[in-house]
């Protein structure tokens, strides 16, 4: 046993929603190459078999354990005794979604120390229950794994800089996980849309503001809209956007790389555009993900903007005449989950020696 490998460890990865399915894999590879053992508890957040089992196909592994999801909830005690049988000596959350925050509270009431992949992030906007559950997980977490240096500069800004190995600015697990093809400039006007957040679906107002204003896209620009679950169970009354089902791991990858512009509301993919060398329009008051905003890639309207489709054409025509470009370096060199994995391992040899 030494600082550099994970030979006599084992990892327990807590994940539940879809984006934290595609951030797992980079780190269960880069955890297996220092010789760690990964356990993976997958909560059941995320039951459509189309956002879910799906992807437990494409990493080509399936999860130690499966949780029962009732309304958002689970049963806690459930998964503490999962990790309990498991002997994991630390455990893994990712991202902001209630999952991530059982997960915390599953590995605090063991007393397993938990390192966050994803730390740092902030909207300031404390109404939105993201936004709590990354805090709450940041104050709580013995590693904080920062993906970009802004989110050091929130880290730091918080008093929860402990140094290295415990808080490090790893990169992105995301840009490791997403298949890097040649970027180029798409043939014809189109957009990809994802809308899921509640605050959009869940408002009946604003979610036909929204499809009033993409209805009014079609036929200047090929619209492709896979609805989310809750989309659809809010019901859809779209009348010129065709519905789409929801799009597996390799379709939305694909419709990235063919799209000529992304609108959504999804924290993972207005990163995941810009990955594929794509601007994004983000219906939302504020993103965690402010470099993006500030690079210009990524752009702010409102979903409550009086002329809503007004503005998003608006913006379009802006970029269709910047033309195609090639997206700066903002979330590391692909390396993250080497580096998280050696965080662990260095955090570990430390705890074991005191």
């Amino acid at each position: 046993m030494d600082a550099r490998n994970l030979s006599s460890y084992r990892i327990a990865h807590i994940v539940g929603a879809r984006p934290q399915f595609v951030k797992l894999k980079p780190l269960v590879v880069a955890i297996e190459r220092l010789g760690g053992v990964n356990w993976v508890a997958h909560t059941g957040q995320h039951y459509d078999s189309q956002m879910n089992a799906s992807f437990w196909d494409e990493l080509g592994f399936a999860p130690d354990y499966h949780g029962i999801w009732n309304e958002r909830n689970t049963d806690l005690s459930a998964l503490v005794a999962a990790l309990r049988e498991a002997r994991v000596h630390a455990v893994v959350v990712y991202g902001d979604t209630d999952s991530t925050v059982l997960g915390a509270q599953a590995a605090l009431e063991l007393g397993i120390p938990f390192a966050h992949a994803e730390a740092g992030l902030r909207s300031f906007n404390d109404a939105m229950p993201e936004e709590r559950n990354r805090v709450w997980v940041d104050h709580r977490a013995l590693w904080l794994w920062a993906p970009t240096e802004v989110a050091m500069d929130h880290i730091r800004s918080e008093d929860l800089d402990r140094g290295a190995p415990w808080v490090v600015n790893t990169g992105d697990l995301m840009f490791d996980a997403f298949p890097k093809l040649p970027l180029a400039e798409a043939q014809r006007a189109s957009v990809l849309v994802t809308i899921h957040r509640n605050t959009n679906v869940d408002e009946p107002e604003r979610i036909r503001r929204i499809e009033a204003a993409l209805d009014g896209l079609v036929g200047d620009f090929d619209v492709l809209w896979p609805r989310h679950p809750r989309h659809r169970a809010a019901g859809l009354q779209s009348v010129r956007v065709a519905d789409c089902a929801p799009l597996s791991r390799p379709e939305i990858v694909d419709a990235l790389y063919r799209a000529q512009f992304v609108i959504t509301d999804s924290g993972g993919l207005q990163k995941e555009a810009f990955f594929a060398g794509r601007r994004a329009i983000v219906l939302r008051d504020e993103t965690e993900w402010t470099e993006l905003v500030d690079a210009g890639w990524t752009v702010l309207i409102s979903p409550d903007s009086p002329d809503l489709e007004g503005a998003i054409r608006a913006q379009l025509r802006n970029w269709a005449q910047i033309g195609h470009s090639e997206p700066p370096m903002l979330y590391g060199n692909g390396c993250a989950a080497d580096a998280m994995a050696t965080s662990l391992a260095q955090g570990l040899w430390d705890l074991s020696q005191s």
